[in-house]
C-alpha cells in the first residue's frame, strides 16, 4: 500500500541516487589519497538513500493512506516551480534580484492564506538579502551570482 511515507522515501532514494551520480562525475587530479570534492557529496547523498530506504521498508500499520489535501499539494508543486524558477533567475539577473523576488514569492506561498501583513514579507527579504551580503560578499569575501541581464 503506498502511503505518503513511502512515496516520500522513493523521492529520497531518486534525490539521493542522482546527487551521488553527479558526484561521481567530479573529476579531480590530486597528487596522494585525498578523497577530494567527491566525499561530502556522496556521503550526504547516501545518507538520503538510506534513509529514503528506511522509509520505503517501514511497515507501520497505523501509517495514513496517500491522501494529500488538494491546497497542500498545490503549495508544495508551487513551491518546487519557485526554487526552480529561482535557480533560472540566480542566472538570468543576478542574486539580488532574483532574492528579493523570489524570496517574497516564498514568503507569500509558506505565510499561506494566513498572512497578516505584506509588509512583514518585504521587511523578510530585505533583511535575508542584507544578511546574506553582509556574510557572503563582506565577511567572506565570496562571489554572488551576477546574472546575464544585471
Amino acid at each position: 500500500m503506498l502511503t505518503t511515507d513511502r512515496l516520500l522515501g522513493a523521492c529520497l532514494v531518486l534525490l539521493g541516487s542522482g546527487g551521488i551520480w553527479n558526484a561521481l562525475q567530479i573529476s579531480v587530479r590530486t597528487f596522494n589519497d585525498d578523497p577530494g570534492p567527491k566525499l561530502f557529496p556522496i556521503l550526504a547523498c547516501s545518507i538520503l538513500v538510506i534513509c529514503g530506504l528506511g522509509m520505503i521498508l517501514n511497515r507501520n500499520p497505523d501509517a495514513e493512506r496517500l491522501h494529500i489535501p488538494k491546497d497542500v499539494l498545490i503549495r508544495g508543486v508551487t513551491m518546487t516551480v519557485l526554487l526552480a524558477g529561482y535557480g533560472i533567475a540566480l542566472w538570468l539577473v543576478g542574486f539580488y534580484v532574483a532574492t528579493l523576488v523570489m524570496g517574497f514569492a516564498f514568503y507569500y506561498i509558506i505565510a499561506g492564506p494566513q498572512r497578516p501583513h505584506l509588509w512583514r514579507g518585504v521587511l523578510f527579504v530585505l533583511l535575508m538579502t542584507g544578511v546574506v551580503h553582509v556574510v557572503f560578499a563582506v565577511g567572506l569575501n565570496a562571489y554572488l551570482p551576477r546574472g546575464l541581464y544585471f
